[in-house]
């Protein structure tokens, strides 16, 4: 019985060291990095040997602690299957060591200096007793009789003395005063280790089984949180009116692992959460009061830094735009990226953009001209909302956040005012009228606006302006003459559009007429 209970044990000896030996921690390279604007798939590669039972236990360390576990993916060799696979976070063994052997050097050297620090403080309390007893018997009492030179030795002992002491207890008190510096920077050494051992890694442990004594090379795939990138353009624009646009990927991620000149592309959109297909959902539509010269926004853009990180772009509602295609977009050549989260501007293409210039005019609250780059061609450009730095004429404009229009409408580039295409706006006095009949007071109001191209050649003009709108029955609005102007009655804008010849100038005018009650006073004007 106690030779079968020896055997068994043996059996079990040799299973566990066939098991462990069967089993190794690894870090494999990342091999290829796929970027979305929130989150990023990250490839890595590296061979596994099954054993002769077919198996292998396998612990991938070095990854980043914040993974979508559910995201995994791996390619097996021939005939493998993958037995179970566990993600855990963890303190890199290599790491605990190396820092707790810095801990104990600095456990050490916190103690050698408080005890050098209590010794410096002993032997200054002594120095300060004696200090202290000398100046206590600094005078001579009593009826004996010194002679001069008895006088002149004591006082030059008191003199010499005390003047020593005030030395010796300055360099102590200096000393201390260094002890103390060196103590505190031991102990933000002390507080950085201990915050560095809160620092863990993720770490996937994954079971193959296939043929016995089999090897693959197995390429495994997941996707992280804490990366993320927006596109930006530089957009330079020739007299014409066509850009040369150059797209560029401003790109973070935050990882702790350094992404080291891997190929990287970088995709519209997010990752699929799941294996299974998402739930679909309506689409509903609504309305919005919008320009009639334009049907979006520009969001102006005061400043930037697409190295520092100036916004996470990344976090914007990108489901406001008209951008319905999902793009992928690859660098010519490797990348690196910080996994400190510092952002990088990667260049991916430049192409050209056919635009066309044009100018828009609003009196009402500016003399010069905004200078436009209308483009139609922009939807073949696999244009995608983001920030734009333009230049005109070798000088740098500004910069804009570009949302994108509809499918089918034109893609409007501001930029800047433009001096030489200039308006003004005057109320026209003379047709200016207030009158009463009845219970009802009209009032009429008239204006002109006059509009010049100072440029050399023919220009595209939209002028814009506004008639007042009443939400009130007892308020009637009537629109006088538009001077060929296009009103629109739910907003009360009015366009103009106009060619320009050079150096030509021309007048506009528009005016209403508004009734409301006599006894009432109208707001708004």
């Amino acid at each position: 019985m106690n030779l079968n209970k020896s055997l068994f044990s043996a059996l079990v000896g040799a299973m566990s060291i066939t098991l462990a030996s069967s089993q190794s921690s690894v870090q494999w390279p990342i091999e290829a990095v796929t970027v979305y604007q929130q989150g990023a798939k990250v490839e890595r590669a590296g061979e596994v040997v099954l054993d002769a039972e077919g198996k292998a236990v396998l612990t991938l360390v070095g990854l980043s602690p914040a993974v979508h576990q559910e995201m995994l993916q791996v390619s097996l060799g021939a005939g493998w299957s993958l037995a179970s696979h566990v993600f855990h976070t963890a303190v890199p063994s290599d790491q605990a060591a190396l820092v707790a052997q810095q801990q104990a050097d600095l456990e050490s050297a916190i103690r050698a200096n408080r005890q050098t620090y209590a010794l410096r403080e002993a032997l200054l309390f002594t120095y300060e007793e004696e200090l202290a007893m000398i100046r206590s018997n600094r005078s001579v009492n009593g009826g004996e009789l010194l002679l001069v030179d008895d006088l002149r030795d004591h006082a030059n002992f008191w003199r010499e003395r005390v003047k020593e002491l005030s030395y010796l207890m300055l360099e102590l008190r200096m000393e201390m005063e260094a002890l103390t510096e060196e103590w505190d920077r031991l102990e933000d050494d002390r507080a950085r280790l201990e915050q560095t051992l809160n620092v863990e890694e993720g770490q996937w442990t994954l079971r193959f089984a296939g043929p016995p004594r089999s090897k693959a090379d197995v390429r495994l795939s997941y996707v992280v949180t804490g990366a993320g990138w927006a596109p930006v353009y530089d957009a330079e624009v020739s007299e014409s009116g066509t850009m040369e646009m150059k797209r560029y990927a401003s790109v973070y991620q935050t990882t702790g692992n350094d992404w080291e000149e891997v190929p990287m592309a970088f995709v519209v959109g997010n990752p699929l959460q799941s294996i299974a297909p998402p739930t679909v959902t309506k689409k509903e539509l609504g309305l919005t009061v919008q320009s009639a010269a334009n049907s979006y926004a520009w969001e102006a853009q005061a400043s930037f830094d697409d190295y520092d990180g100036f916004e996470d772009l990344t976090r914007r509602d990108l489901t406001a735009s008209n951008s319905v295609d999902r793009y992928e977009f690859e660098p010519a050549s490797p990348v690196f990226i910080q996994g400190d989260g510092t952002r990088e501007r990667v260049f991916i293409e430049a192409f050209e953009l056919a635009g066309e210039l044009n100018y828009l005019l609003l009196p009402e609250y500016a003399d010069e001209a905004y200078q436009l780059v209308n483009s139609g061609a922009w939807a073949t450009a696999q244009l995608v909302p983001g920030r734009v730095q333009v230049i005109a004429g070798g000088m740098y404009r500004g910069a804009y956040y570009m949302q994108l229009p509809a499918p089918g409408d034109t893609l409007q580039v501001p930029l800047g005012q433009d001096v030489r295409v200039r308006s003004s706006r005057e109320r026209v006095l003379d047709r200016c009228t207030s009158t009463v009949f009845g219970g009802s007071r009209k009032t009429q109001q008239s204006f002109e606006i006059t509009v010049e191209n100072q440029h050399n050649r023919p220009i595209d003009v939209v002028i814009q302006d506004a008639v007042p709108v009443s939400n009130s029955s007892d308020i009637e609005v009537e629109v006088l003459g538009l001077s060929g102007g296009e009103l629109d009655a739910v907003s009360g804008e009015v366009v103009w559009n106009l060619q320009l010849a050079p150096n030509e100038r021309k007048t506009l005018s528009f005016g209403y007429i508004i009734t409301y009650p006599k006894r009432r006073s109208i707001q708004g004007l």
